[in-house]
């Protein structure tokens, strides 16, 4: 004969990782000056220096082997209007704080252009809503100043899909078994043992999706269990892809559907359920797969 006594168990967190960021702006070259007054020695010339190799935003990250990455565009957030933009239209970057897709101003704009407001340092961009694939510069173009690249450098997407997993509170399943725990409560040799999710739910088996965000970046994960390995104690593993089925009485002496078991002999054996998460996710133009597991221990 056996008893069931429910205990807590130690919780086990496994993640790969994807890398994706972008290197900081170079300096900006000084502007060369070409003629210099003879009466008050001030600069009367200038001469745009030539323009910075500034980073680019990824139009295709390439992702580590094996991790399903894809090559899909990234798509930002458009802060103006409820609606997601492509990150890349030709050599257009999206800004978030500006609301525009923009791109260096090649050759650069005169010093005399009011774009400057008589700045000498950082440089012309061109800002635009109105890119598209077949209108690569819209008349709505207009010039802006900005000490650096004003679309940024996107965070890594392995923060957002911790973020967004992190968010759906995630956790080991109380387990449902019988004989149910508690005093006088036990169960005959050869008699079936049915297991299942007690607290069945988009937390303890999913499918569960949530999204993150940073900026106008953003990724989307969505968490299911693949499985549910039951250490039955007596050496035995039982595999269940399901949550299992709750017993009733009416059952009997029936087996399991789905989740269960037999004890061929008598004793105290300690039972576990480790659930096996599966982690799809998709974002800053990559999609990628992790697996996390948890578990929880008893006693029969």
């Amino acid at each position: 004969m056996r008893r069931l006594a429910i205990l807590w168990s130690t919780l086990t967190l496994i993640m790969g990782s994807t890398v994706s960021t972008l290197a900081s702006a170079p300096a900006q070259a000084e502007p060369e000056c070409r003629e210099v007054s003879p009466i008050t020695g001030q600069c009367l010339i200038y001469v745009p220096p030539p323009p910075p190799d500034y980073p680019a935003l990824p139009r295709d990250v390439p992702g580590d082997p094996g991790d399903g990455s894809g090559g899909e565009e990234p798509v930002c957030a458009d802060p103006l209007v409820d609606r997601v933009v492509p990150c890349v239209v030709h050599d257009w970057y999206w800004s978030y704080d500006w609301a525009c897709w923009t791109k260096y101003a090649d050759p650069q704009l005169p010093w005399s252009d009011p774009a400057w407001s008589g700045r000498t340092d950082g440089a012309i961009f061109w800002c635009s809503r109105g890119v598209t694939l077949s209108d690569p510069f819209p008349a709505d173009t207009i010039p802006r100043w900005a000490p650096s690249p004003p679309w940024g450098a996107p965070p890594d997407p392995e923060e957002l899909v911790r973020a967004a997993v992190e968010s759906m509170n995630l956790r080991a399943i109380q387990i449902g078994i019988v004989p149910e725990q508690g005093p006088g409560r036990v169960g005959l040799v050869g008699l079936p043992t049915w297991m299942w999710v007690q607290d069945l739910g988009g937390s303890t088996w999913g499918p569960i999706t949530r999204t993150a965000t940073s900026g106008p970046w953003s990724v989307t994960a969505t968490a299911e269990v693949d499985r549910i390995e039951w250490d039955m104690g007596d050496g035995t593993t039982v595999v269940c892809t399901t949550p299992g089925t709750p017993y009733e009485d009416r059952f009997g002496d029936m087996d399991s559907p789905d989740c269960g078991h037999r004890y061929e002999a008598q004793g105290h054996y300690p039972v576990s359920a480790t659930s096996y998460w599966v982690i799809t996710w998709a974002g800053l133009g990559r999609s990628g797969t992790s697996r996390w597991t948890w578990s929880r221990r008893g006693r029969s």
